[in-house]
């Protein structure tokens, strides 16, 4: 096929319009969630699109974050997929978090609240633990297997060992946490075991994100990842790594508001009643930057 005159050049625009590349720049639904996964989100949305899985399992999935951007590009692609997040919902001790039945209740009702509205058609919520749930899955079904539960080297090990049977001969699975260090965090230990002998791809930033191929047929595009050379692949994790430092920054925008509204409640009424107007004020700006944080130069720009 014969160049078009915008794919010309050492900078032609042609490649900015690719459809393939559309993906790794959409906006996710579910955006207020705390999570670690956030740097993350546009490669999830690109893997969904390059892989094409017919079937995905998720153990891990807390408040939705990672789970909402797979699903979120299967119905974007109109995939004929079944997708299945695992988790009893009962409290992530890593993350800090409070383990009371009813902060977790919440969590799970608020979650599945926004996922039964929009992907409930071809996705599940398994509530249940992840070796309590093996059992539901036929070997060899599995094309895309993302694992974000416990962090220590035995556990994220015991996972896979009961897991690996599950992946189909064109699997890929997903460990987060390979960046994380520290006598509690043995993902890193795990991937690097797995990467050994299969072709694989690291992300760096955001705790680390491992992808393995360990099925004999992967998607073309997952080979052609994992098959890039050195300098190719900095290049390829230096530009998600910046596509997904938005969502991240954002995140830390939400958690300023959230910090916001809880310094105000602990405050007594009539502190309340001095701060509360500042309070708001500053909490529309915060909101104005998340959504809008060119607005300053879009401004400059008319009055020129």
């Amino acid at each position: 096929m014969a160049n078009r005159p915008e794919d010309k050049g050492p900078a032609g625009v042609g490649a900015f319009l690719l459809n393939d590349l559309a993906p790794a720049f959409w906006t996710p639904e579910l955006q207020s969630e705390e999570s670690r996964w956030w740097p993350h989100v546009p490669f999830a949305f690109w893997l969904v699109a390059a892989a094409r899985p017919r079937s995905l399992v998720e153990l891990g999935t807390d408040r939705g974050v990672s789970y909402t951007a797979f699903c979120e590009a299967a119905r974007r692609l109109e995939l004929d997929a079944r997708f299945f997040a695992v988790d009893n919902w009962l409290g992530d001790e890593d993350a800090g978090e409070e383990k009371t039945g009813n902060t977790r209740q919440k969590v799970f009702e608020t979650f599945k609240a926004f996922h039964d509205r929009r992907y409930a058609s071809f996705s599940q919520l398994v509530r249940a633990d992840f070796d309590a749930a093996h059992d539901a899955f036929l070997d060899g079904s599995i094309d895309l297997l993302h694992i974000d539960g416990p962090q220590d080297y035995d556990a994220a090990r015991a996972i896979y060992d009961l897991w690996k049977g599950k992946l189909s001969p064109r699997g890929v699975i997903l460990l987060h946490g390979v960046r994380r260090a520290g006598e509690n965090f043995g993902v890193g230990r795990l991937f690097g075991e797995l990467a050994g002998g299969a072709p694989h791809f690291e992300f760096r930033h955001g705790d680390g994100l491992g992808l393995i191929a360990t099925g004999p047929q992967p998607p073309e595009s997952i080979a052609a990842l994992c098959g890039l050379n050195e300098d190719r692949d900095a290049i390829l994790r230096e530009r998600f790594e910046f596509l997904g430092g938005r969502w991240q920054e954002r995140e830390i925008a939400f958690s300023l508001m959230r910090q916001f509204d809880d310094d105000i409640a602990a405050m007594n009424p009539d502190d309340q009643r001095i701060r509360l107007p500042i309070h708001k004020r500053l909490a529309k700006s915060v909101q104005k930057t998340i959504d809008n944080p060119m607005r300053h130069f879009k401004k400059g720009n008319s009055e020129a």
